[in-house]
């Protein structure tokens, strides 16, 4: 269960300590009944509070799911790897590995990805403005490793598109606690995107015993 009654140190820690809890279980009850299928009692009862407690955070449902996108959008750019020593595929690689764990961990927003229809055009436009700041690094570092002779010719953007359509796949699938940690899951996925973009020659790319890319 999220935690609601927790001591901080500010009235202003305590706001965003609760806001994320709220959030998360928001999230978890969207992945376990969908949107349309959850009660703000629902997710009331999860955090054990009165649902008018919940009106001092969100308007209403949309507005949570709206912050949950926010929220994930958030946790997604959190998610890159910004070492720039490394090439434009290693990069790519971590990038996904931490992505993928993010999305699966105990943590995630991810579930939200799948209810854009959801929102009102307003929120839609602001939701694809801060997805696009995640996407727009991903193509950086595709870009990048093109021009470092890593990630094979052609169009970032599309190559992009086809990573993310695979990667976001993930949370319909997997299932926590079974025979695949959350972290082998994101490490194959990772080697497996890769490989796939890797320029001939370019030699080992990590993995996990899910799947281990051959040189």
């Amino acid at each position: 269960m999220a935690r609601w009654n927790n001591a901080v140190a500010s009235a202003t820690e305590l706001k965003k300590l609760r806001e994320d809890a709220l959030y998360r279980e928001a999230a978890k009850a969207f992945r376990k009944n969908g949107y349309h299928g959850t009660a703000l009692e629902d997710i009331a009862e999860g955090l054990g509070i009165s649902k008018p407690t919940l009106y001092h955070y969100v308007k209403n449902k949309r507005d949570l799911l709206y912050q949950c996108h926010l929220a994930a959008s958030e946790q997604a750019i959190s998610t890159i790897c910004h070492d720039t020593s490394l090439n434009g595929l290693e990069r790519l690689r971590r990038t996904i590995s931490n992505y993928v764990q993010s999305m699966i961990g105990e943590n995630s927003y991810s579930v939200v990805i799948l209810e854009e229809k959801s929102l009102t055009p307003v929120q839609l436009t602001r939701v694809i403005h801060e997805r696009d700041k995640f996407e727009g690094a991903l193509i950086e570092m595709v870009l990048k490793g093109q021009a470092e002779g890593v990630i094979l010719p052609g169009e970032a953007r599309f190559a992009v598109f086809n990573v993310l359509g695979a990667v976001n796949w993930v949370t319909k699938w997997y299932r926590p606690g079974g025979q695949w940690s959350v972290e082998e899951v994101g490490e194959g996925i990772a080697g497996f995107v890769c490989r796939a973009l890797a320029a001939p020659g370019v030699g080992p790319i990590p993995g996990s015993r899910l799947f281990t890319p051959a040189i």
